[in-house]
């Protein structure tokens, strides 16, 4: 009869024991899969929360920084509207002194222009246009009066004779004359709605 030993052990050997039964290690290890990933989705749920708070802070710091750069734009459109509301104002006013100093040019020049044997009567005026007329006591006076103007620089050329007529004064005979001359300078403010309508007419009488 054959013998055969099942318990592969020595006759009196004490017998392994293990601290977990084989029966709960398949349980154990997937106690400690479920653990492990537990950790690792609370690890990257905690990572996202940290990055949503950093991103909603860095909107809060966007968004300040925008009503920030609002106010400023705000701010420059401001003064560029009143710098241009200056600068018109002062045109203006440039424009409004030229036309006051106008008409005292004029009559500086035409003064200067004024020669011997000859003297005006009226002046008229109306916008670049200037009409003289007056008496000399020969034709070569007033073609030399004519000749002033256009030297002066302040007309354009030609100076225009309208009529040369003789007539009498005093048992004397002169010659009575017309001119028109137009200036180079404007004499008025270009703009009409900021500006008066025009100036007076200037006249000088004599005898």
């Amino acid at each position: 009869m054959i013998r055969v030993n099942l318990l592969n052990q020595r006759p009196g050997a004490p017998v392994k024991r293990s601290i977990v039964p084989s029966e709960q290690r398949s349980a154990l290890v997937g106690l400690a899969i479920l653990l492990t990933t537990a950790a690792g989705v609370g690890g990257y749920w905690w990572h996202l929360r940290s990055q949503r708070s950093a991103v909603e802070q860095a909107i809060v710091s966007a968004e300040a920084e925008l009503v920030t750069l609002q106010n400023a734009s705000a701010l420059v459109d401001k003064a560029n509207a009143r710098k241009t509301e200056l600068s018109e104002r002062l045109t203006l006013i440039e424009r409004l002194r030229d036309a006051k100093r106008a008409p005292v040019t004029l009559l500086s020049t035409l003064s200067q222009s004024v020669v011997d044997g000859l003297w005006l009567t009226e002046l008229k005026q109306a916008g670049l246009t200037v009409q003289i007329d007056g008496r000399a006591l020969s034709v070569s006076s007033v073609t030399d009066f004519a000749q002033q103007l256009q030297n002066s620089g302040y007309f354009q050329r030609p100076v225009e004779i309208l009529t040369t007529t003789t007539e009498t004064i005093d048992e004397m005979q002169v010659i009575k004359f017309s001119l028109r001359a137009d200036a180079l300078a404007p004499a008025v403010p270009t703009d009409a709605s900021q500006a008066p309508a025009g100036p007076a007419p200037v006249s000088r009488t004599g005898a």
